[in-house]
């Protein structure tokens, strides 16, 4: 049993925590952070509302006390699976204005405990044994791909078909894997097959699959690739491009789950997610006939549009310091962005969108020691200034005072360890003030040190 486990054993198993009069957590126990499924870093970053949005627990006690001002009593069940009986009570300022609100539950079994215990106790071995797979990162600053993170996260958990349209380069192989790695198969394999780079000739075999004997050449039994993303994800990217033959072999394969190798009779069953990629205007296909309706009409039960980068200023510098992170590290040097690049950065149509600005990118970093004389802002005060200027083109004021107030609070709280008091002192701003912006700013700590 863990020490965090053994502790608790010897304290009361009841859940505490309080609230300002915002919502925002101000102090928690580790057994609530563990009957919430949260840790409680997390827990400590959170607000109730947004941990009720999030489905986090499906009731709040303290919700009805922030909205009544009196005690209140609610039953609710975490996304743990335990039901408790939650309880809050308001604390009022000298002037009656509302100040805390401390929300208890009714202490837990033993039984319930021990489950709790032994379920902790499995994770934890679950996570010291197996390797951990990161889930691929797609890099938002801009409210529409924000927009999309939230539309993905919230379809992953179902099987719908995913249509992803958008201009070649967006990103929509990296949008289909982040929705895959957030769905009920993300442990299985995600199979991505790009269309437009598969001969004619080949598409049927490299597709279903062909059995030992159908032509010369074929000495064994070969698996396609739709049996291959059996149990996993199946991405085809680019399905604009797959012929109209194929198109209806394909349909036959969504209509009964299941497909018949080239040369083979026996029907073989499979299971898989499908999401479609096409940087061409579907619909405008289906009518010229170049595409069959029905085919569509099967892959595009949540179409998901990706707009170009020139149309999402906000994720272009976001994604060069990305890609210039990478590539330094790749390359095992350190160049920074000038006032000629960040100008470049901002006036470009990256008509190759991401694609195209990564490429940029390793360009600078490959060629740094090259043109000495595109570094001509190397006081660091300086550079910074040219990033403000460059920032200010973009953004609006208040979507600029965010950029500076993320960077400042940040920077505050990784030096003071998240300390929030400590923070606070120095920033001469209150507690509930930081809470607010680390929720706001999206600034919750990344780790889990005590």
């Amino acid at each position: 049993m863990s020490q965090t486990l053994t502790k608790l054993m010897s304290d009361d198993i009841t859940t505490l925590f309080v609230t300002d009069g915002e919502g925002n957590i101000l102090l928690a126990n580790d057994f609530t952070a563990m009957t919430l499924g949260l840790s409680l870093s997390e827990l400590l970053n959170s607000n109730v509302y947004d941990l009720v949005a999030s489905e986090v627990y499906n009731a709040s006690a303290t919700i009805e006390t922030l909205k009544s001002g009196e005690n209140s009593e609610v039953m609710l069940t975490t996304q743990a699976g335990y039901r408790i009986l939650s309880k809050a009570t308001p604390i009022f300022y000298p002037d009656g204005t509302l100040h805390l609100v401390v929300t208890k539950s009714e202490p837990l079994s033993q039984e319930e405990f021990e489950e709790l215990s032994s379920r902790a106790a499995s994770q934890a071995s679950a996570s010291e044994d197996e390797p951990v797979e990161l889930v691929t990162p797609i890099i938002a600053e801009s409210n529409e791909m924000k927009r999309i993170i939230r539309v993905c996260k919230q379809v992953a958990a179902y099987n719908s078909r995913i249509l992803l349209l958008g201009e070649s380069g967006v990103g929509k192989e990296v949008v289909a894997n982040f929705i895959h790695q957030h769905s009920t198969v993300a442990a299985n394999k995600f199979v991505a097959v790009n269309c437009a780079a598969i001969p004619e000739s080949l598409f049927e075999s490299e597709f279903f699959g062909y059995e030992k004997g159908t032509f010369t050449g074929a000495e064994k039994s070969k698996q396609g690739l739709v049996e291959a993303a059996d149990g996993g994800t199946l991405f085809l990217d680019e399905i604009s491009e797959m012929p109209l033959e194929l198109q209806a072999k394909l349909l036959r394969v969504l209509e009964t789950m299941s497909l018949r190798r080239v040369g083979g009779v026996e029907e073989i069953p499979v299971s898989f997610r499908l999401i479609s990629a096409s940087n061409q205007d579907m619909f405008e296909l289906v009518e010229q006939g170049k595409f069959r309706r029905d085919l569509y009409y099967r892959i595009n039960a949540i179409p998901v549009t990706i707009p170009p980068l020139r149309e999402r200023k906000k994720d272009i510098l976001a994604l060069a310091n990305h890609f210039l992170a990478s590539f330094n590290k790749k390359y095992d040097a350190d160049v920074k962005l000038t006032k000629s690049h960040l100008h470049h950065l901002m006036t470009s149509q990256w008509l190759g969108n991401a694609r195209e600005l990564k490429n940029y990118i390793e360009y600078l970093v490959v060629t740094a020691e090259l043109p000495l004389a595109l570094q001509e802002n190397t006081d660091e005060k300086k550079v910074e200034e040219d990033r403000l200027e460059a920032l200010a083109e973009v953004y609006s004021y208040q979507e600029f005072v965010d950029y500076v107030e993320t960077i400042y609070f940040r920077y505050q709280l990784e030096k003071h360890r998240y300390n929030i008091s400590k923070t606070a002192e120095e920033s001469q701003v209150s507690r509930p003030l930081i809470y607010k912006k680390i929720r706001d700013l999206k600034l919750e700590r990344k780790d889990t040190e005590g």
